[in-house]
């Protein structure tokens, strides 16, 4: 018995030993951890200018008045003892550090606000909206492209030089109903003969609606109409982008295709859109109010600050001495003359769509070449010029009412 009690004290003495031979090579966070910092939300999302309060908790205690408060983009929000302040248009990280290292993070996105409206609005007063905050407007050209006199919004032009004499910043859209990229083209044109020529701070949108028939096309096919209708706009000097719901942006308006152009979600009654792409614009609601807008409207917040306007398009290879847009009645003819510009070779010239405009004639003279058209049947198109070497440009856009 006394043997099997040594044994027996000896075997726990070992065991003591390896416990603590263990606990000494850990380092001190595994050997006593300590609780992780927590805030009060994982993510804001604010208005330019607005703030929010986070609360920092230890342990269940209140620790927010001992935290080091950090923003890793002040430009976008500052933080004082918890208090978030939104500074500017896009995202920044705001952490809160104990004392010994431990942090915790909160993701802030910051949106300027604004408004989009259709002739559904009516009459807007455009300097009772600036006063009231909203610092954009994204403004309906019209819809679809059948027929130029009834399709085009009757309060586009009111409106664009209503909210740019307040001071706001002008972006557009156009309501989609094609059905292939060459009707998103044709949709491109008649849109662009509507701005005519208008400049805008913000994108150029192809709109496409949950419900419509386009949604029913699969993702591939989605993609290169909206595509076709980017690149049309784009070549004309606009920054262009895609307008739908969330749910369709992220399972058919996603592909590479489209990775160029901006995006403009819309998703109503949630605290951020459920959407993983990159997006610039949110449109939050569609039963929103602001002063100066008769009855409801649609409600965004916009993530960037865009600049005044995209790039013109920089060919200048052929120089035309007409507008960038024009209207032709049905029968009648117009003729241009382009001048080609440090290029060799002889460009060739058509038109878009042979059913609404008809070319007569390219000859030279002088130098020149004489383009001669004929307005054929009512709806948008475009005269185009390729060059040898050079892809097809856009000259003027023309619409037949």
């Amino acid at each position: 018995m006394k043997r099997m009690n040594q044994m027996k004290k000896k075997w726990i003495a070992l065991l003591l030993a390896a416990a603590m031979a263990f606990a000494m090579g850990l380092p001190a966070s595994a050997a006593a951890a300590k609780p992780a910092p927590a805030l009060s939300s994982a993510s804001l999302n604010l208005k330019k200018g607005g703030s929010a309060r986070l609360t920092a908790t230890l342990g269940g205690t209140d620790v927010t008045a001992g935290m080091l408060w950090t923003s890793d983009t002040p430009a976008v929000a500052t933080v004082s003892h918890g208090t978030v302040t939104a500074a500017g248009p896009g995202t920044a990280t705001v952490t809160a550090t104990t004392g010994d290292g431990r942090s915790v993070g909160c993701s802030v996105r910051v949106g300027i606000a604004g408004i989009d409206v259709s002739s559904r609005q009516g009459s807007i007063s455009w300097s009772a909206v600036k006063s009231a905050g909203y610092e954009f407007a994204l403004l309906r050209t019209g819809y679809g492209k059948e027929l130029p006199q009834t399709q085009t919004d009757a309060y586009f032009a009111a409106n664009y030089d209503g909210a740019a004499a307040a001071g706001l910043k002008v972006g557009a859209y156009h309501v989609s109903y094609a059905l292939t990229p060459a009707e998103a083209v044709q949709e491109a044109d008649f849109c662009l003969s509507i701005l005519a020529g208008r400049r805008l701070d913000y994108p150029l949108f192809f709109n496409v609606e949950e419900g419509s028939k386009q949604a029913a096309l699969s993702a591939d096919q989605l993609s290169a109409i909206a595509a076709a209708f980017c690149r049309t706009v784009a070549a004309a000097g606009y920054r262009a982008g895609v307008y739908s719901s969330a749910d369709l942006l992220g399972k058919k308006l996603s592909g590479s295709a489209l990775a160029p152009y901006e995006k403009w979600v819309a998703h109503y009654g949630v605290s951020e859109p459920r959407y993983s792409g990159s997006y610039g614009i949110w449109q939050y609601t569609d039963t929103g109010t602001a002063a100066g807008v008769p009855g409801n409207v649609d409600l965004d917040y916009s993530y960037r600050d865009y600049p005044n306007s995209a790039p013109q398009a920089s060919d200048i290879s052929v120089l035309s001495d007409t507008p960038a847009a024009l209207t032709l009645r049905k029968g009648k003819t117009y003729q241009f003359k382009f001048t080609p510009n440090g290029i060799s070779g002889t460009p060739l010239f058509q038109s878009g769509n042979s059913k609404v405009l008809r070319l007569i004639y390219q000859k030279p003279y002088g130098g020149c070449f004489l383009v001669k058209v004929q307005a054929v049947g009512a709806g948008c198109t475009a005269v185009y010029s390729r060059s040898p070497g050079r892809q097809g440009t856009r000259r003027c856009v023309i619409t037949v009412p």
